[in-house]
């Protein structure tokens, strides 16, 4: 063999890992951009979370909104049980400021810019996938089911750096492709530690989103996310959870 053509199998011997992870995000993205939200959907969400301050202190609060997505865009509807039990905690706190108020605080997380994401994750996860880079990729098991997992870096947003200085940060996505390279799971990490003057900074974030298809809509039909804080030592946690329950088609919201 000359020397020539071993060095050419050489450098196409190195090359082959970066072509393999091209092709993984590309054709993860090619997938994600087939699982387009053409049809209506009506669905339930079920919410509930957990709350603890720096005393140990815990709050809990559990709801359920109704939701539908279509051509004329995002609706979420919330009964008049639900208000009315938001209501009466608020009348509670205007009276004693210490009273807690877990619905209404829960509530304040269901804006449509957190519940589009459930109804539509396709578009989500193509913009999690910017600037994000493959780190490895392997073989794995999810429910007990052989898949495929892409680990991407995910770098640290220009904006965090200038509000404080960072020492140590982690941003990582995870994503679990079934046989057919549609995304069953998907999983994203968040831990920065920094200081702004003197103060010391710490927070962390882990959301674990469970897929499914709703016709070729990609759909959360599940969605745990863990926070943890402490700002000068003073710290807190949380866990909220969301299950999407798709309604059969004609259902309204």
């Amino acid at each position: 063999m000359s020397a020539r053509l071993m060095l050419v199998l050489l450098l196409t011997g190195l090359g082959l890992p970066a072509l393999a992870n091209a092709d993984a995000v590309s054709d993860l993205r090619a997938t994600l951009g087939r699982l387009q939200a053409t049809q209506p959907l009506a669905a339930t969400v079920k919410v509930n979370s957990t709350a603890r301050d720096e005393d140990g202190k815990t709050s809990q609060a559990q709801l359920q909104i109704s939701v539908a997505s279509g051509d004329d865009g995002l609706r979420i509807g919330f009964s008049p049980d639900l208000l009315q039990r938001a209501a009466r905690e608020a009348a509670i706190n205007a009276k004693d400021k210490a009273a807690p108020t877990p619905i209404e605080d829960l509530l304040g997380k269901l804006s449509p810019v957190n519940v589009q994401p459930m109804v539509d994750f396709a578009p989500v996860l193509q913009r999690q996938l910017d600037g994000a880079s493959l780190a490895s990729q392997r073989d794995d098991t999810l429910d007990g089911k052989p898949v495929h997992l892409l680990v991407f870096d995910v770098p640290l947003p220009a904006s965090a750096s200038k509000q404080m200085t960072i020492k140590h940060y982690t941003g990582q996505l995870k994503v679990w492709q079934g046989p057919d390279g549609v995304p069953l799971a998907v999983q994203n990490v968040v831990s920065v530690k920094g200081r702004k003057l003197l103060i010391s900074i710490e927070f962390g974030t882990t959301t674990r989103y469970g897929l499914g298809l709703v016709g070729t809509r990609l759909v959360v039909l599940s969605r745990r996310t863990e926070e943890s804080h402490s700002v000068f030592g003073h710290g807190g946690s949380s866990v909220t959870e969301a299950t999407l329950t798709a309604l059969p088609s004609g259902s309204g919201a």
